[in-house]
């Protein structure tokens, strides 16, 4: 597990042969002098570089380098074979041994300077997926808002870094083609201060509607972020976004702390990494049992209940409503109940549900994403979710006994293998040709089989700052799924669990009653955030 900061190079020989490794150090320290250098060796195989390359895959996702120097002709082939089929980008020299070391420093003093060039690549079927579904009028376009309190003021520069610390957020999206799988591409010449602007905004509510509302151009740039200034008590706020296919909630929260001032003493807050092996099909880790009955729920949910959200959406204007429950009195809450807060957020949220609109019997299905992450695949970039459809009761009944039965509702799906036979489907429809599995795609993934995405993600309980800066907040931003009107992601942040009901624009009101009513339930919680 990699927590130190320093530059690692990754030294690779292939076969028997060992290279003079003192050489090589002696030359890092003169050139890198903070670098740490790791040597490792793979199987020679033949001219073509397919089998080293694999064995190198695995071997960068666990090493985790910043440069790799290649001591071997098949190491080269290697790298090569995984700059065209994965996306490889990292700074490469090789260096021949027999040629001595004269040319060393100056080899390793390149690596030292060079930047990542990502290569083309396609996108994996979890990531495609979101390609496929995205829309003028729904675009997949997901993201986090960030609340600092009064004090230092973080630069474009900094709030840019922080961008960068999502793979691919530089690039662009080349969609599905008739042969043609969906692609990530770079974008040349695009620097990161490109991607962010600054604004003053008289309330934060109405900037954040204002940012998120513009969807990306997917095929010009996947990734911007704001930051404003303005409210009644000055704070600064940074919203920052990207498409969808980049990845799922871990991607953005180990992006998102691994730029903040204590992330090297935090191994979990390291930065995400484009998988350069294949992290295989997480549903069969746990054999074939599990896979079947996951199968056969996912088979027997059938088609959701009708709710008010219902529907197609118009066009891309959204509306966020921002709320704070107090995260001890959710955990207390839950506690007695007998249930684990996210389960009881889950619930409080049918309970706002029923509240608002006043229904008397009947659920409400909400498709929750739920991570099947292995130690394989942790701080892996990209989307690693299963889905899971929970029947939310939203008739007449005490939140207690509604926590209780979201508990076991969930639990029977969870404990059963849905999330990774949900993977598993995603993963078989990427097999389809590329109009296929387009077409595949937005079949399942719409309004129809579900009423709203909802999701409910751990964070830091220690207070987080950033370049000297307080993070008070962030508060997740999820997007619209086809035919569905409602979204909202809650996140542990500090003392908080933080929430974001997005909605679109027309049902700005009905998002703000839920936010509202979810916090009224909530002992101890705030109201709305307004500024």
């Amino acid at each position: 597990m990699r927590t130190s900061t320093a530059p690692r190079l990754l030294v690779v020989s292939a076969g028997t042969a060992s290279p003079p490794l003192s050489a090589v150090h002696r030359s890092a320290q003169h050139a890198w002098p903070d670098a740490d250098v790791v040597a490792e060796r793979v199987t020679a195989a033949p001219a073509g570089g397919a089998g080293t390359g694999r064995e190198l895959g695995r071997l960068l996702d666990r090493v985790r380098p910043d440069a790799v120097l290649a001591v071997h002709p098949s190491v080269a082939a290697g790298l090569d074979w995984l700059r065209r089929r994965r996306g490889f980008g990292l700074p490469t020299a090789t260096w021949d041994p027999s040629t001595g070391t004269a040319a060393l420093d100056a080899m390793i003093g390149l690596l030292a300077t060079a930047p990542a060039r990502p290569a083309p690549r396609t996108l994996p079927a979890s990531d495609a997926l979101f390609a496929h579904v995205d829309s003028p009028a729904v675009p997949q376009h997901v993201g986090t808002v960030l609340v600092f309190e009064p004090g230092t003021v973080p630069t474009v520069g900094q709030a840019a870094a922080m961008l960068a610390m999502v793979p691919g957020a530089f690039g662009r999206l080349a969609p599905a083609r008739l042969t043609r799988p969906a692609r990530w591409l770079p974008v040349e010449g695009r620097v990161a201060a490109d991607a962010v602007d600054a604004v003053t905004a008289s309330d934060l509510s109405s900037a954040v509607d204002s940012f998120f509302s513009a969807p990306l151009d997917a095929a010009r740039s996947v990734g911007e972020a704001r930051r404003g200034t303005g409210g009644a008590h000055r704070r600064r706020a940074r919203r920052g976004g990207g498409h969808h296919a980049l990845g799922d909630g871990m991607t953005v929260l180990q992006a998102l702390l691994s730029d903040t001032d204590d992330a090297a003493s935090l191994s979990w807050a390291s930065r995400p990494s484009l998988p350069m092996s294949w992290p295989g099909v997480p549903g069969l880790r746990a054999g074939p049992r599990p896979v079947l009955s996951g199968l056969g729920r996912l088979a027997a949910a059938g088609r959701a209940p009708k709710a008010t959200t219902d529907g197609p959406v118009p066009d891309p204007r959204r509306h966020h409503a921002l709320g704070l429950l107090a995260g001890k009195a959710v955990r207390v809450s839950a506690r007695d109940a007998g249930v684990g807060a996210a389960e009881y957020v889950l619930a409080t949220f049918a309970q706002a549900w029923h509240d608002v609109t006043g229904t008397e019997r009947g659920t409400f299905r909400l498709m929750v994403p739920w991570s099947v992450r292995g130690t394989d695949s942790l701080r892996m970039a990209g989307n690693h979710t299963g889905a899971v459809s929970v029947d939310l009761p939203v008739g007449p009944m005490d939140l207690t006994v509604r926590a209780r039965r979201v508990a076991a509702a969930l639990r029977s799906r969870t404990d059963t293998g849905v999330p990774e036979a949900a993977n598993l489907v995603v993963q078989a429809l990427g097999l389809l040709p590329p109009t296929l599995h387009r077409a595949a795609a937005r079949l399942v993934y719409r309004g129809g089989w579900f009423n709203a995405v909802g999701t409910v993600m751990p964070g830091p309980r220690r207070e987080v700052r950033w370049h000297g800066a307080v993070m008070s907040r962030a508060y997740p931003v999820l997007a619209l799924a086809p035919e569905t009107g409602l979204a909202w992601g809650a996140l542990t942040w500090g003392p908080w669990i933080t929430v974001c009901v997005t909605a679109h624009a027309d049902a700005a009101s009905f998002a703000d009653a839920l936010t509202q009513r979810m916090q009224a339930l909530v002992t101890g919680s705030t109201l709305r955030e307004t500024s």
